[in-house]
């Protein structure tokens, strides 16, 4: 007999806890053309052997033997498992209160499923909030396409359990690695070597955390050499303490009132750093600020690396606010500071650095972009290969996932939607030909502010200070000519466009800018366009405008707190 457990109520939002439903009986499905990873509970424990008692919590460990046929016709041997012994356990933080549950499985010894590396723990993902089943195979793949190391391999199987009860179809789930150390996995050498991982979220219910000193963020001992268990050995706490300092160290260069990029880029593995940036960036990945962000180091002599990459199923368009990732023409994670609260923003800092944005423009032209284009074709492919399995699991949880597109086709046309405006604008966005362009704000009570680099946020907001003045450079061109601005300021009206790349508006007068014109000249206006917008007194952010139009507003008395300037290629 086959049952079947769809679940709870809509999720609402991303920290909405979901409602108990009822257990309702469907009649068996037919499995998919998908391979299937089949799960027997045979602990010697019976009172374990029992689907209940696993997903009653999730350190809840239980004994069993896996089957994985492969899914093709004829099956392949080389990726079939048999009779393999192994433990099954629950696994995540907000992914394990939802009905679908996710599990890892670790096997008695290393095993390669459907022709991936070889290891011993592998993660089973629900995927129980994306309708389209896709966003964390694309975002593993688009970082392994990056070469972006240590990147999670992934598969889509269909999953069944055998308890005492009978069988349980559980539907649509993505085999991958875990991250963790290992030869074949995160391959760190040095005895005092480990993995971290900022977890704003749960942090603090975690063994071994620390809270930096200048974020105030919360990091995690992920994982090291041998394991980590309840106590460290020697090597592992001098590691760990090692790790903290460094971060602080790190941190004090990053956050300096003038960032040494020399000493910045000695610290970190630049490359690593700019892969894990885009990953996010396309995916305007919801969690990426908060939690599931690892970092590595391979011993106290080694740099900081950015990565593995982990956890994308809010992403790639899953919420509709901006702030949560939702506009698919955003600057997003160069914006953390104004659009997101309480999070990590080491990119925002970095991309401060004009040398972090020329590397990221030329890297863009190179390598990320042909990667994001080709996000469309793989959408479009993965789409029939997984629709049997994918209608089944709709099946199997109708009632319980209620969150998004109400099919999986309509999943799949949002996702890809989102993800073809996305490609559209980040190629107009970045690349090698775009000039590095920074602006900086003369705030009330503060001055002025360092300069920031384009796409991102200068001014405040929630603090009721008056932008005064504008300033602007623009480098790694070519091209003539540069930005101008004409300003509407308190007292005054519209003072005109001044010289190229001149301050707009006053200092030293304690006088609001109120809207503002700006225009590029020359070179730079035949190639590119200046898009801007202006977060207003009372009314909060106003639309984009471009190329001279008027951001803000005239006779309303109202101050501009803060400003987002980019250039955007007319030609990508």
């Amino acid at each position: 007999m086959t049952l079947l457990l769809p679940g709870s109520a809509a999720l609402a939002q991303a920290s909405a806890a979901p409602a108990a439903s009822t257990v309702t009986a469907v009649a068996p499905v037919p499995l998919s053309n998908l391979p299937i990873v089949a799960i027997d509970l045979t602990d010697a424990d019976p009172t374990k052997n029992d689907l209940s008692y696993l997903n009653a919590s999730k350190d809840n460990s239980v004994g069993a033997t896996v089957n994985l046929v492969d899914g093709a016709n004829p099956p392949n041997p080389a990726y079939t498992i048999t009779d393999a012994p192994a433990t099954i356990k629950g696994r995540g933080n907000f992914t394990w209160t939802l009905d679908k549950k996710p599990y890892q499985i670790k096997f008695k010894t290393a095993v390669g499923p459907l022709g991936m590396e070889t290891t011993r723990t592998w993660v089973l993902l629900a995927d129980h909030t994306d309708p389209s089943l896709m966003r964390n195979k694309l975002s593993y793949d688009l970082a392994r396409a990056l070469d972006l190391p240590y990147s999670p391999e992934s598969r889509f199987v269909d999953v069944k359990i055998t308890d005492v009860g009978g069988e349980h179809i559980l539907g649509n789930y993505l085999l991958t690695e875990k991250v963790e150390v290992g030869p074949t996995r995160v391959a760190l050498t040095d005895p005092q070597a480990n993995i971290v991982e900022l977890d704003q979220n749960y942090g603090t219910a975690e063994p071994f955390y620390f809270t930096a000193a200048t974020s105030k963020r919360i990091f995690t001992l992920k994982d090291a050499p041998g394991g980590v268990g309840a106590t460290l050995t020697a090597d592992q706490a001098a590691g760990w303490a090692s790790t903290q300092s460094y971060i602080n160290s790190f941190e004090a260069a990053l956050y300096a009132p003038t960032p040494d990029w020399t000493k910045i880029s000695s610290m970190i593995d630049v490359d690593s750093f700019l892969k894990t940036y885009f990953v996010h960036e396309v995916a305007e990945n919801y969690d990426f600020n908060r939690s599931s962000m690892y970092f590595y180091k391979n011993g106290p002599s080694d740099k900081l690396h950015a990565g593995p990459v982990w956890d994308f199923d809010l992403s790639l368009g899953n919420f509709s606010a901006q702030s949560w990732g939702g506009d698919p023409t955003s600057d997003y994670v160069k914006t953390t500071t104004y659009l997101r609260a309480k999070v990590h923003n080491w990119y925002e800092q970095l991309m401060l650095n004009p040398q972090f944005v020329a590397q990221a423009n030329a890297l863009y032209t190179s390598t990320v972009r042909s990667k994001v284009t080709a996000l469309k074709a793989q959408i479009d492919t993965l789409k029939p290969e997984l629709e049997a399995s994918a209608e089944r699991n709709f099946q199997i949880w109708a009632g319980s996932r209620g969150y998004g597109p109400t099919t999986y086709s309509n999943g799949v046309t949002a996702l890809k939607s989102w993800t073809t405006s996305r490609a559209n604008y980040l190629a107009s966005a970045y690349g090698s030909s775009l000039p590095t362009f920074r602006f900086a704000a003369h705030a009330a009570g503060i001055g002025w502010q360092p300069a920031v680099s384009g796409g991102m946020i200068a001014g405040t907001i929630g603090e009721s200070r008056r932008v005064e003045a504008l300033r602007f450079q623009i480098l790694n061109t070519s091209l003539t000519g540069g930005i101008q601005g004409n300003a509407y300021v308190q007292n005054i009206g519209w003072m005109g466009y001044g010289a190229t790349n001149a301050v707009v508006g006053t200092t030293g007068r304690s006088l609001r800018l109120e809207a503002v014109q700006l225009r590029l000249t020359s070179g730079l206006a035949t190639n590119f366009d200046v898009a801007y917008r202006v977060h207003v007194q009372n009314i909060g952010w106003m639309p984009w405008v471009k190329n001279g139009a008027t951001a803000g507003t005239t006779g309303r008395a109202l101050r501009i707190e803060a400003i987002q300037i980019r250039l955007i290629d007319k030609t990508p």
